[in-house]
């Protein structure tokens, strides 16, 4: 018995150090990596291609606003021609805003998206 006893000492003793150095291991394949080094990689044409991206998103970001706005200017409209004839080309205006802010929300999200993939499909050729 007590050899048996012995025997799962040493045993448990040499796992625990096996953890210890599988810890160790993973703390080196963890490595942390500065922010900036992750951009160390890149060439101009992924530069351009995350400046056009990061424009795109912050002016397809900017049109929800935007789209407020022209909705309280279209609310506004209807409440100061309720008898007026003037009323079809006042709303007619406000909603030529809507198809302008269409067509930008467009663009912006086509250049914010196809951006990205491109930087993807570029980095997959290479």
């Amino acid at each position: 018995m007590d050899k048996e006893n012995g025997a799962e000492e040493a045993t448990t003793s040499n796992s625990g150090a096996g953890e210890q150095n599988q810890h160790n291991e993973n703390q080196k394949n963890n490595a942390r990596v500065p922010f900036y080094k992750i951009f160390s990689f890149v060439d101009s044409i992924d530069k351009a291609l995350m400046i056009i991206g990061s424009i795109g998103a912050v002016a397809n970001g900017v049109c929800m606003p935007l789209m407020a706005i022209i909705i309280g200017e279209l609310v506004d409209s209807f409440g100061e021609n309720q008898n007026t004839k003037k009323i079809i080309h006042v709303i007619s205006k406000v909603s030529l805003k809507f198809v302008y802010l269409a067509i930008g929300v467009a663009i912006a999200a086509f250049l914010h998206k196809h951006s990205k993939s491109l930087i993807f499909c570029s980095n997959l050729i290479e």
